[in-house]
């Protein structure tokens, strides 16, 4: 059994997404293509709604993965924010 069987089909492409735009938001700090924090927000946020784009899910389950989705890619980034000295507003 694997991981795609065991917690199913669009949780488990949520995951893979998930980790594939952390790494890549990493490489585009690292290339200086991205700053500044509300930049990688706004990122974020629009790779999440194409993600979404087409799906047939419930707008209350729609936007409780959405905001998972961003607090766990949020979570991931945040040591990487912290080492690259990325510029926010106060």
């Amino acid at each position: 059994m694997g991981i795609g069987e065991f917690c199913g089909e669009l949780e488990f492409s949520i995951l893979q997404f998930t980790f594939s735009l952390c790494d890549d938001i990493n490489e585009k700090i690292k290339q200086k293509k991205l700053f500044y924090k509300e930049q990688i927000d706004r990122y974020v946020h629009k790779r999440i709604d194409i993600f979404f784009t087409g799906n047939t899910l419930k707008k209350g389950l729609l936007q409780i993965y959405k905001s998972e989705m961003y607090n766990t890619i949020m979570f991931k980034l945040r040591q990487m924010l912290k080492e690259y000295k990325i510029l926010q507003c106060l």
